[in-house]
């Protein structure tokens, strides 16, 4: 069929030709997943940009033409929007047509849309097993709801095109009498550990179209050793009194991206709360520095002759750190600077609040969309963020000066 199909479309053979010689990650996708094919008959592909109003159209068709209610074939249709999608997006970036900034915002939205809907999926699944988690005694008793966070790369809406997901999963049962409401019913907390385990059954499970995405879930409270759902209560408790300076940067890049706008809006009224009553801000810049000194000494890929833009000093990590440092230092005083969970608008704030010189900024976020915009480019082509060591000389050598002058400063 597809051969039949670039047969009689000269148009989409061209395209074809085009993406494969740009792009191995296209061309491996398209190898991989020949039903994109029909994308390239699509005259809109070179023409239009995806956003997020048609994102959401398409996979809620996609997923109104189900005709069962079975979970691999719901999870093959959040697949294959996901590949149309990522596809398109791609298109878009290598053709010039789409910032690097915009290529991130829409990669995140994707991830967004078909997190909303594992919710929505497993929620129905679960719920049809025990019924509704109820919480509360008399007239007081009412559903409980469920959001999920999103940390890291999908809370700072700053994803790649192989970029895993950091999940948060919070909920806001509490009262003596917490349990389902259906005829086997079961306590709350078991509830919400079977509904978090589906959620990310669905979103990692392998399916004949293939894996959604990796799913992280250990920047949950007390790491791997806590709850898989926490209380949005015993969130904000552990944040305020047990979390670690590092756990403070990640809240940084944490924010909301499904469930109950409710809890979602709670959510980050703990988040702005934490970070600026709660941070630690006589030990913060040694807690910032060891961590990132730590992070160089493991978790660099870099070889001889080679850079690791993300881990290397000068690099990608660097930036966010500062952008960390900066925002968790002055939250306090200035509120706004902890508004944003995306490095890029972290640093404007602190320019724009005079915290930091404006020159200074603008060598960051310079530095940090090159980086990233190659790192993108690179991840396209199947390739891991490490270039020759001459690459990035002056942008490493600028970055490095910010760093040695803002952590060998006293301690503020």
């Amino acid at each position: 069929m597809y051969f039949a199909l670039l047969s009689e479309r000269a148009d989409a053979r061209s395209r074809l030709v085009e993406l494969c010689a740009q792009s191995e990650f296209l061309a491996q996708l398209l190898a991989a997943y020949p039903m994109l094919l029909d994308e390239l008959i699509d005259d809109r592909l070179l023409s239009h940009l995806p956003v997020r109003a048609g994102l959401e159209q398409e996979l809620r068709l996609r997923i109104e033409q189900l005709q069962e209610d079975d979970p691999e074939h719901q999870v093959e249709a959040l697949r294959h929007f996901q590949q149309a999608a990522i596809f398109r997006v791609a298109v878009a970036d290598l053709t010039g047509r789409l910032p690097l900034m915009q290529v991130s915002d829409r990669l995140t939205e994707v991830a967004e849309l078909i997190v909303e809907q594992a919710l929505e999926l497993a929620w129905r699944q679960i719920t049809a097993q025990f019924g509704t988690p109820m919480c509360g005694d008399g007239p007081a008793r009412r559903p409980v709801a469920i959001c999920a966070a999103g940390y890291g790369k999908l809370g700072g809406m700053e994803l790649g095109y192989a970029s895993d997901l950091d999940l948060v999963f919070l909920h806001d049962s509490e009262g003596e009498r917490q349990e389902t409401d259906g005829t086997r019913p079961i306590e709350n907390q078991l509830f919400f550990v079977r509904l978090a385990q589906r959620i990310v059954h669905l979103l990692t499970m392998h399916s004949a179209a293939g894996r959604l995405y990796e799913v992280d879930v250990r920047l949950r409270p007390s790491g791997k050793g806590g709850l898989l759902v926490s209380s949005i209560r015993a969130f904000a408790e552990y944040q305020e009194h047990e979390a670690w300076t590092w756990e403070h940067q990640a809240l940084l890049h944490a924010r909301a991206v499904a469930g109950s706008p409710e809890l979602r809006a709670r959510f980050e009224g703990v988040r702005l709360t934490v970070l600026e009553q709660y941070v630690r801000r006589d030990t913060l810049l040694t807690d910032v520095r060891a961590m990132r000194e730590r992070m160089r000494r493991e978790l660099t890929k870099a070889q001889p002759g080679t850079f690791d833009m993300k881990q290397d000093a000068g690099g990608i990590a660097d930036i966010e750190f500062l952008a960390q440092y900066w925002a968790l230092r002055w939250a306090r005083d200035y509120p706004p600077v902890a508004m944003f969970a995306d490095t890029i608008r972290q640093l404007e704030s602190v320019a724009s609040a005079d915290l930091v010189p404006q020159a200074a900024v603008d060598v960051l976020t310079s530095a940090y969309r090159a980086y990233r915009a190659r790192a993108h480019h690179l991840s396209l082509e199947g390739r891991s963020p490490l270039v020759a060591a001459e690459e990035f000389v002056v942008e490493r050598a600028a970055v490095t000066a910010l760093w040695e002058r803002t952590m060998n400063a006293p301690e503020a």
